[in-house]
């Protein structure tokens, strides 16, 4: 199974560049006296990080978030200048759940959590239907203890 996040996540990304540039212009305006050298520089600056941002760093970095689920393992990968990759293998899944927040209820999307015994996956903003999907086909049919996780003697190695 593979799948990207939702396009709603572009959405919320680029309105928090945009409040942040918004707040620094403030801060420039009210720290810098008005219309000086600096001033200019500063907005410039300011404006140019926000159309940078907004028309070529946040559309790559949507373009590569993506989820793959493959027979051994759950993948997420996110990012453009630093790709971060995060795989874990099927058998150490301890469980998988999905949370719904109040910004979750405006967009119709959800986090996936998969929770794994050496750390954490988390999968946001995707739409309802992906992550109900998503947590049938991730979930343990068996606990995590056992010989799921550690070869029985005699199997191989000792």
């Amino acid at each position: 199974m593979e799948g990207q996040i939702s396009w709603k996540a572009l959405v919320v990304w680029e309105a928090a560049a945009l409040l942040a540039a918004a707040l620094l212009a403030l801060g420039i305006d009210f720290l810098l006296p008005s219309r000086s050298l600096l001033w200019y520089l500063l907005l410039w600056l300011d404006g140019l990080a926000l159309v940078l941002a907004a028309f070529l760093y946040l559309p790559l970095r949507y373009e590569n978030c993506r989820y793959r689920t493959g027979e051994d393992y759950v993948e997420y990968q996110c990012g453009f200048i630093f790709l971060a990759r995060n795989r874990i293998m099927r058998r150490a899944i301890l469980y998988v759940t999905v949370v719904r927040s109040p910004f979750s209820l405006l967009f119709r999307t959800r986090t996936l959590v998969v929770r794994s015994m050496g750390g954490s996956m988390v999968i946001p903003f995707l739409p309802i239907k992906e992550a109900e999907a998503l947590l049938k086909d991730i979930t343990p049919r068996c606990p995590a203890v056992g010989p799921r996780l550690f070869p029985e003697k005699g199997a191989g190695h000792e």
